[in-house]
């Protein structure tokens, strides 16, 4: 605050400063054209860009400086700011300010002492200060308390964490001084008291562990007093509503050999009654009735008691008024036991309020991501009535545009009883991308002898200046095939949900094809013999779509159309190509046109990683617009369905859940040519990366007009976000005329199964797998000659 008044003096003084000597005030209420920094060394511009780009284009007022003076000063990077405004050119009235700036010290390196029983790499992935960042007191303070609670987890409860700083020309040296003291394991965990429940099963619920080969067993005061609330849970779920902990003894026992405290543990446990539930009495509802309110109720009359199911009923209470707006209603439970027949019930009293506005919707933790492109997420306005169902569709929107690794809102009162604040806090996460790789195509006719193998490389952005932007660039580069991409789009056009997209791409292959052949017998030969030529091209395409989100689903109608040019250069006095698509575009520039509509139901949780819900869509692509200059005209339709269910959801540990969801898809294409027919290149086949994985080598006899593709998974994430495992099964089958779609047989399907690996970051979105493959001919399974094939896919995203 004293920087900031100081600050503000200063540039007060320059004002009056500028106004003796021009008296026109040129710089008041003139837009910014430009801000920029004197004085940064070891931070980087465009570390400041995502403050300072929202503030382009406003008009110069105190209120604008004072904002962008506070935002500036809370990122604790600098220890003075000095601030002054000048024209940015000599031609117009817009502001160029300037900030002259004094950096906060680098921190030089960190060190520790004091750690005997803890490696100094172990204390480095705890705490978040690297090297060379910007000396922040409170930063620090907060890595103390990191370290500290490292060594709580690891039993060592008396530990205490400081640190030290030494200045130096080169930056800070931070010391982090350690006083481990000794460490406490638990030897043994008892039960007093338990006679429904065994001690072996009330072990296996506690966070706390005894002392083993695998386990650590330290002991933390914290995770006791947790533990005793799983007891106490384990017991209502099961009808003792008066179960209670009497007491918790604990027996130390130094450990000279190993220097640490050794702990046993007695849980003194009375268990009560099992009590039956016998109905719940709700009283002082007005605006819903109780058959409305008890409609999703998971435990009734007759039932063992369940504690847990009946918090759950009662959520589900206070989610009917909340997704209707009635936020500040208030719910007391009380209950009614029979001691004598064990029965308890419970008296809902509910005093009702006026349905609740939202006042303010208050944006947290986005330093690169401007606020509206958060808010236009959200299907909320101030002054809209509160729903929780438009909450989770917005933190949905919010999550599927992959900016930001965490999400959380809060409901917050507002400065009336019935105005509620909205505050979304959100954690930002890189969104642009470098990313390089080998990659394995599929095999078609062309690919010769060459190995399916491509480099690649790509380069994205897809949050560009925090304005909900996309630009990519990637390229191709293999041995018989060269191709570049350049991408563009956004989400929203103004204040709609209509996304527009545009893309260029140019390639070039080295392409083989039948040519035809007079045998001396002068008989026409076409499957034999064969022609090189190179086959160039360039694709331009555009797209619009307008989105809606109801609170089922996320609904999407889109078009676009797109424009080719083909060249395929060879000696036309040598070689008569079987195919005329090869033909028609030879030693010449040929164009072909498409255009196509689609229209989708999104009801996934998550586009990228969904764990629950379905997406359907349907696209139909038309071939060829203009008469005599193109030489194709087809229509093409691709029908998806997909569905996602979480089997198991079990937590483990307080960070990670053992989590199992089955995916299912199945496909539909097909291509309803006119009487010229289409050329092979633009037919239907098993890719073997996308449907059929693992089936890359059977393009020939793979080649139809109309395609039936399933996949089922059972997906496992081992690290959330990052890296999962999946067992998967496909079937896929390609029959040769459109009319023979409706006869699939188990012959023709193409079977694969195996393990794979699923990178779960948008950035690399890689899928191996190692596929072993069969076909089914007269009832019997036939395995291919290769035990298995390694397969590297991608996680394509349907929309």
């Amino acid at each position: 605050m004293y920087r900031k008044v100081l600050a503000g003096l200063f540039f007060l003084c320059v004002s009056v400063f500028a106004l003796s000597a021009q008296s026109d005030e040129w710089y008041w209420n003139q837009p910014i054209s430009k801000i920029d920094f004197n004085g940064l060394k070891n931070v980087k511009k465009s570390d400041l860009t995502g403050i300072t780009s929202s503030f382009i284009d406003s008009p110069f007022t105190d209120e604008t400086y004072n904002e962008l003076l506070d935002r500036l000063y809370s990122l604790e990077y600098f220890d003075d700011i000095t601030p002054y405004a000048k024209h940015a050119s000599n031609n117009n009235s817009d502001v160029l300010l300037v900030f002259e700036v004094v950096e906060r010290p680098v921190i030089k390196s960190i060190t520790f002492s004091g750690n005997r029983k803890v490696r100094n790499g172990e204390l480095r992935e705890q705490i978040k200060n690297k090297a060379s960042d910007i000396y922040i007191e409170s930063k620090i303070l907060i890595d103390e308390r990191l370290i500290r609670n490292y060594y709580l987890k690891k039993g060592y409860n008396a530990s205490y964490v400081t640190h030290s700083t030494e200045e130096t020309d080169d930056g800070i040296v931070v010391t982090f001084e350690i006083n481990e003291g000794s460490s406490s394991v638990i030897r043994e965990i008892q039960f007093s008291g338990n006679t429904i429940a065994s001690s072996r099963a009330l072990k296996r619920k506690l966070a706390l562990k005894e002392v083993g080969l695998f386990k650590d067993g330290a002991y933390q005061p914290s995770t006791l007093e947790q533990d005793k609330q799983t007891i106490i849970k384990y017991y209502q779920e099961r009808g003792y509503a008066d179960i209670s902990i009497v007491d918790v003894k604990i027996d130390s026992t130094f450990n000279e050999e190993k220097q640490r405290d050794e702990l046993t543990i007695l849980f003194i446990i009375q268990e009560g009654a099992q009590y039956t539930y016998s109905g719940l009495r709700i009283s002082g509802n007005e605006v819903f009735t109780e058959k409305e309110l008890l409609k999703q109720k998971k435990l009734r009359e007759g039932q063992t008691y369940n504690a847990t199911k009946f918090q759950e009923d009662i959520q589900s209470i206070q989610n009917v008024y909340q997704e209707n707006g009635y936020m500040m209603n208030e719910f007391y439970p009380v209950p009614v036991k029979d001691s004598d027949r064990h029965e308890i019930s419970y008296d809902l009293t509910i005093k009702e309020h006026s349905r609740s506005h939202v006042e303010n919707i208050i944006i947290k933790g986005n330093s690169k991501t401007k606020d509206y492109v958060i808010r236009r997420e959200v299907p909320l306005k101030p002054g809209d009535t509160f729903s929780n169902d438009k909450i989770v569709n917005g933190l949905r929107n919010l999550m599927n545009l992959r900016y930001f690794s965490n999400v959380v809102p809060e409901a917050q009162q507002g400065t009336e009883a019935n105005l509620i604040d909205l505050i979304l806090s959100v954690e930002e996460q890189s969104t642009s991308s470098v990313q390089f790789g080998v990659t394995f195509s599929a095999a078609t006719e062309n690919s010769g002898s060459m190995l399916p193998v491509s480099l690649f490389a790509k380069v994205e952005n897809s949050n560009l200046f925090g304005e909900g932007r996309t630009i990519s660039a990637s390229t191709t580069f293999a041995p018989n095939e060269q191709a570049i991409d350049f991408t563009y789009s956004q989400n929203w056009i103004g204040n709609y949900p209509i996304a527009f997209s545009t893309s260029l791409s140019l390639s070039h292959a080295n392409s083989t094809n039948y040519v035809n052949f007079w045998s001396p017998e002068l008989q026409l030969v076409q499957n034999r013999y064969y022609m090189n030529y190179h086959d160039w091209s360039t694709t331009l395409s555009s797209g619009l779509s307008r989105r809606w989100t109801p609170d089922y689903a996320i609904l999407t109608l889109a078009g676009g159309v797109a424009t080719s040019l083909q060249k395929n250069i060879y000696d036309e006095s040598v070689y008569v190509p079987v195919e005329t698509s090869v033909s028609s575009y030879a030693n010449r520039w040929g164009v072909s046109n498409s255009v196509y509509t689609s229209f989708s139901v999104d009801n996934r949780d998550l586009n990228y990683d969904p764990t629950k819900g379905w997406f359907f869509s349907e696209r139909l692509t038309w071939h060829g617009l203009i008469p005599n200059l193109e030489k194709e005209f087809y229509a093409r339709t691709d029908t998806k369905l997909e569905g996602y269910l979480k089997l198991l959801d079990i937590p483990v540990t307080e960070s990670w859940n053992f989590k199992i969801v089955l995916a299912a898809y199945t496909g539909f294409s097909a291509i309803l040519p006119v009487e010229n027919g289409i050329s092979a290149r633009n037919s239907i086949y098993v890719d073997g990366l996308l449907n059929g994985r693992g089936w890359s080598d059977v393009y020939k006899e793979s080649t139809g007009l109309a395609m039936l593709s399933n996949k089922v998974e059972f997906r496992m994430p081992l690290i959330p976000g990052i890296i999962g495992i999946d067992l998967f099964w496909d079937a896929c089958a390609v029959k040769p005329r459109v009319q023979d779609a409706f006869s699939y047989k188990l012959d023709d399907f193409y079977f694969s199964y195996g393990p794979g690996i699923r990178f779960l970051i948008p950035q690399l979105p890689l899928h191996l797998m190692f596929a072993w493959r069969y076909r089914i001919e007269d009832g019997q399974h036939h395995f291919a000659d290769e035990p298995f094939k390694f397969v590297l896919s991608f996680n394509i995203v349907n929309y």
